[in-house]
């Protein structure tokens, strides 16, 4: 069994940012460890919510993360407080509430790319589900660590950049203004 501190939650664990975990654990997937929580990245009240992440042994940052934040201006903060638990490698889903409605941005901090996604009600898991074609019916029938693989097993691999629009952080700022 894998304890959070050898792996690149374990900065986010020492600083106690993870919060209500729902699994922080290893999954089905051999050599894979999974979280499902909150993560707090600016202060206790600033979360990154209902977060679908894993990372895999040997690698040193999260492969796959997603969640959801009520504000678009606390993204840099968010990547910052990630630290070198973020890599290129990684794909990193960020549903953001006050996105203008239909808004898929595609940012780059550094080496490490951001997909930011609006989010209006619906829940990260749903929105996951409608992003990578997952059957859900089947995913029902699952526990909380083989949802979390099968998402990942998409997650991880990832590479439709079509459907996002690239931008900096900056502009999409003005984008987020500007409606």
């Amino acid at each position: 069994m894998t304890a959070v501190s050898d792996t690149p939650f374990a900065k986010l664990e020492t600083e106690g940012r993870l919060l209500k975990p729902l699994l922080s654990a290893d999954t089905h997937v051999a050599g894979r460890f999974g979280y499902r929580g909150d993560i707090s990245f600016d202060g206790p009240e600033t979360l990154l919510k209902e977060v679908f992440s894993v990372c895999e042994s040997g690698k040193p940052a999260i492969g796959f993360l997603a969640g959801s934040i009520k504000e678009y201006a606390s993204l840099p903060k968010l990547v910052e407080t990630f630290g070198d638990a973020f890599d290129g490698a990684g794909n990193y889903f960020i549903y953001i509430a006050d996105l203008p409605q239909g808004n898929r941005f595609y940012i780059r901090f550094g080496d490490v790319k951001v997909f930011a996604i609006y989010i209006d009600e619906t829940s990260v898991y749903n929105e996951l589900i409608d992003t990578f074609y997952v059957d859900k019916i089947k995913l029902k029938k699952f526990d909380t660590s083989a949802k979390l693989d099968a998402l990942a097993d998409v997650g991880l691999k990832y590479s439709s950049l079509s459907d996002y629009k690239e931008m900096s952080f900056e502009d999409g700022l003005k984008v987020k203004n500007a409606a």
